[in-house]
């Protein structure tokens, strides 16, 4: 499962969850790549982010499997995809 974790550092919800993924080790079968929310502007396009603290779930393709907003642990994250 790869999620992508659109993020800014000005986002305080992003700073807790962030906090909250490096305090635990990431679950087996699950990659979570942080995508900087202010600069990756295509990617957000692509998968029609439009806010931060927002997630993707992708396939091996690239393609979007699901879209949510507030996952602030690993649990949380999990319980969303798919």
């Amino acid at each position: 499962k790869v999620v992508l974790d659109f993020s800014a550092p000005w986002c305080p919800t992003c700073v807790e969850a962030d906090k909250n993924f490096k305090a635990s080790a990431t679950p087996d079968g699950l990659t979570l790549l942080k995508v900087d929310y202010d600069s990756s502007t295509d990617l957000k396009r692509k998968y029609g982010v439009t806010i931060q603290h927002t997630f993707v779930q992708v396939d091996k393709n690239g393609k979007r499997l699901k879209k949510w907003i507030g996952s602030l642990t690993y649990d949380e994250l999990l319980k969303k995809t798919v």
